[in-house]
Formats: structure tokens, sequence, C-alpha cells
């Protein structure tokens, strides 16, 4: 026991300071920019980064296969992304183009996503309209690259999936870079012979082996693949390449699991050069320790989108740098690792010979156990880094120790509160965002 005491000592020095230092941070949360729709949100972004706009790019709402390559091609032109149904010009979008005296737009898509009366409608409103597009959504891309003049790196990414694209966009918008779209196994013939003509040096693959093949990478200069085992994950490696590129001072987040919002949001990110970061329900560990990485410097973060997509709660963690995790969320973790729910709030760990409860008392966690070895000090351990996150779990075990040693003592921290309750060993684990 002496010597787990020791080792854990040297682990609590390291693990205060790795709190304390994250904690100091002036990040705040500047502004949420949402509407009712994914149109007045877009409408709200815009009125965010421009005020006046000779150009401007309008792609679909409603699909976002030929949208996803936009950004770069606004950023040619420091042009806002607006967005609209097929049939009709949204009146959001149609209000913006007004508002920010547009002239110039260019269509990004076929009549399929954006239809000629969309067209004819900017057209009667005094605006000269261009259409971008191909026969396919990689056509598009290919048709949006070529509108770009002179390149000196691409982006390759799946054109199945918006996240990965979506991750890449401001930074392939601020670089000039074209996102080409691809399938999973090849790269199109007509993209080959583009890339083959282009004078480019540097390239990036954003996404993993099974949506951007192996194959497609030998084919490209200079390669560089961001990638990892789901979107959000590849969008942590997107911030983790270009951390010491990215402007800190506007923080961007949009949620993962749809693209309007992040797809305007990608062309005011490459306005000031700021990242964008992508949320689900809630931060996903791999973004949150990019977060957590740079968040010193972190000043304002600007949420696009309602709490529907956006949760006050994913906010405050990514303001804070640190992760709230939900009684749902905790329940699910604690089942992964073995426990039995038999209600909401009380589970047991039996397993080989191991016994171990646990209670939500609703202010804290408790856990409970009779017996004491490696195994039950790692399954405490995870359960801890469940609830508070490893760094203060590591800290807290010495209280385990020391209340092992001296059975009619209680120790506790601002988070843990570790006694020997007649035979059991018994842990209140108090969550510090609930």
């Amino acid at each position: 026991m002496k010597k787990i005491v020791s080792n854990i000592t040297s682990l609590l020095i390291l693990s205060l300071a790795v709190i304390s230092t994250s904690q100091v941070s002036a990040a705040t949360l500047d502004k949420r920019l949402s509407g009712s729709n994914r149109y007045e949100t877009g409408a709200k972004i815009i009125s965010n980064g421009w005020t006046t706009s000779e150009y401007a790019v309008v792609a679909s709402g409603e699909g976002f296969a030929d949208a996803l390559c936009a950004a770069p091609l606004a950023k040619k032109y420091n042009a806002p992304i607006l967005l609209t149904g097929k049939d009709t010009l949204d009146l959001n979008t149609k209000n913006q183009l007004k508002a920010l005296d547009v002239k110039k737009v260019f269509v990004v898509g076929g009549s399929g996503v954006v239809s000629e009366s969309v067209n004819s409608e900017m057209k009667d409103m005094g605006i000269e309209t261009n259409r971008i597009y191909g026969q396919n959504r990689f056509e598009t891309s290919l048709q949006v690259a070529n509108n770009l003049g002179d390149i000196a790196g691409v982006v390759v990414t799946n054109g199945f999936g918006f996240a990965d694209a979506l991750s890449i966009a401001p930074v392939a918008a601020q670089k000039g870079m074209p996102i080409l779209l691809t399938d999973k196994e090849d790269l199109s013939s007509s993209v080959k012979e583009f890339l083959a003509n282009s004078s480019y040096s540097k390239s990036y693959i954003v996404g993993g082996s099974g949506v951007v093949s192996d194959k497609i990478a030998s084919q490209l200069k200079g390669n560089t693949r961001l990638g990892g085992a789901s979107r959000y994950s590849t969008n942590a490696a997107v911030l983790n390449q270009f951390a010491n590129e990215f402007s800190y001072d506007k923080v961007y987040v949009a949620s993962g699991e749809n693209y309007p919002d992040a797809l305007s949001g990608s062309a005011l990110a490459a306005l000031s050069n700021s990242p964008l970061i992508l949320a689900g329900t809630s931060v996903n560990p791999s973004v949150m320790s990019s977060i957590k990485a740079q968040h010193e410097n972190y000043n304002n973060v600007i949420i696009l989108g309602g709490t529907a997509v956006v949760s006050d709660a994913v906010a405050s963690d990514i303001v804070s740098g640190v992760d709230t995790i939900t009684s749902a969320a905790i329940r699910n973790e604690f089942q992964k690792i073995g426990f039995v729910f038999s209600s909401e709030t009380t589970a047991l760990y039996d397993k080989d010979g191991i016994t171990i409860g646990l209670v939500n008392q609703g202010e804290y966690w408790q856990l409970a156990v009779k017996t004491w070895g490696e195994e039950e000090e790692s399954l405490f351990y995870r359960g801890m880094s469940i609830i508070l996150g490893q760094d203060a779990a590591w800290s807290s075990l010495i209280y385990i120790d020391y209340a092992l040693d001296m059975p009619d003592s209680v120790h506790t921290t601002e988070h843990v509160r570790t006694f020997v309750s007649g035979d059991k060993l018994v842990v209140h684990i108090f969550n510090p965002k609930e």
C-alpha cells in the first residue's frame, strides 16, 4: 500500500499542476448566432461578419453535396456563403443580398439543387449570377477549384459525408486550397488531370483510410492525412495540425451532426483565421483534448446555431475547457466497464470475486467495496475518471489509500470524500459541474 501512495503522490503533484494551468483562461461566451431555422441562422452569421459585400456565394440549404467545396471560393472574394431552398430564394437570404448590396453571386451547384427560378429571382434584383457546377458533386468541386486560380495546396475528402470537409473548410479557405471531393477508392479522371496540371506542392487528406483510400494518398504530392475514428476525432486532427496557425481571438463552434450552420460559419471563421470546432450532444474527448491544448489562448467563443444543435452545456464546456458529463453518459460509461444498473441510480459490479456498489446520490456518486487490491484500485480509478476526468481521479486515489491505512479517518478534496464505514471503503465523488 505504501508503494501505491508514494507513486501516486508524485502523480498528484503533476496532476495539480496540470489542473491549475488548464483553469487559467480568459475565454468567454461572446455570442450565439441562431435563428428559427438554418436560413435565419445563416443570416445571423452573415450579419456578424459582413456589412457590405460586392460578392456572395449561394448554395443549397437542403443538401450538402455541392455546397461543401464553397468556402475557398467565398474567401477568394471575401464573400459570405448564403443558403437557399431549391425552388424559391429564401427570404432571409434575399434580405441579406439586399442589405449587403451584393452585385455578383456565385451559385454553387446545378439547377437540380438551386433552380433556375432562384437564379432568376436574383437576376431580377439586379444581381449578376455565375453558376458553377458539374455533372455530380465531384465535378462541381473541380469546377470550383478551377475558379480559384493558382494554388499551392489541395484538400481531398470524401464527398459522401459533410463533417470532414467542414472541419478543414476555414483552413482551406484561408490558404486558398480547393476542397476536392472523391469517393473512397479513387480520384476521378478529371480530378487526376487537374492535379497533374497544377503546381501544388502540399496536400491534405481529411478522413481516415476508410473514407479516402491509401491508393488516393499515393497519388498526391506532399500528402498529410488528417483523420480519426470519427468525425470528431478528425476535427481534432485538423485543430491539432493547424493549432499554431489559428488566431484564437474568435473560436467558432457548430454542430457536427448537420452541415448548414458550419457551412455558413466556415466563411466567417476564415475571415479571422479562426478554428471551427464541431460538437455533438457532448464534446468528444479528442476534441476536448485539442481545446485544452490551446484553451489559454481562447478569447471569444461564438456558437453557431441554437441550443437544439449546440446545447448550453456543450457551449459551457468549451468556454471553460472542462467536460460536463451528464448522468446518462456516466451510466453508459459505467455499463461499458461492467456495472449492471438495477435502476436509474443504482448499479453493481460483481465479477471475478470483486463486488463494487454504485449509487447516484444526486449531489455525488457513491462507490463502495469490501475488498481491495490492484483490480479494485483500477476499477475505482476508471470510475472516478468517468466522472471527474483522469487528472482529478489520479489525485484522489491517494485519499483512498490513506483511508485504508487509517480506518477511522475521513479524507476530502474539493470533489472527493473517502472514508471506511464498517468493513466497506466508501468514496463519494462530487461532479464538479452538477
